[in-house]
């Protein structure tokens, strides 16, 4: 009978540790899953916040460099693909926050999209080094 006990554990044991295993593994994927989202999402942001900072300050060569480089198919593109990865993985604050950056982009308010930015970038960075 002790034996059969011992092989039971080490049974119940070794399944725990496969079943830790596999969490962790699905943790570290959704983790990085998170971070690609919140980086894309970070480039449209810039790129968003370049293109509206050079056309209220008048630089039209400026501006003209980023859309030709930068078309408004591409930029289209890459917000739905930034947008899709920061619902799918993206903590709710963060969710928040597109929302707040969407807003103040219909209403041209460069000043909430600035404080906008700096929320995104805090609370990414609380995410990902705390988690």
């Amino acid at each position: 009978m002790f034996t059969w006990l011992a092989g039971a554990q080490s049974r119940a044991h070794a399944e725990k540790m496969v079943r830790a295993s596999r969490e962790a593994e699905r943790q570290a994927r959704l983790t990085q899953e998170r971070r690609e989202a919140y980086f894309a999402a970070l480039r449209v942001l810039d790129l968003e916040r370049r293109r509206a900072k050079y056309k209220n300050q008048g630089k039209a060569e400026k501006l003209q460099q980023i859309e030709t480089y930068w078309t408004k198919g591409k930029r289209i593109e890459m917000t739905t693909d930034a947008l899709n990865a920061l619902y799918a993985f993206g903590s709710a604050e963060v969710q928040h926050r597109a929302t707040e950056w969407s807003a103040a982009v219909e209403e041209g308010d460069h000043e909430v999209m600035r404080e906008v930015v700096a929320q995104f970038r805090e609370q990414m960075r609380s995410e990902l080094q705390g988690g």
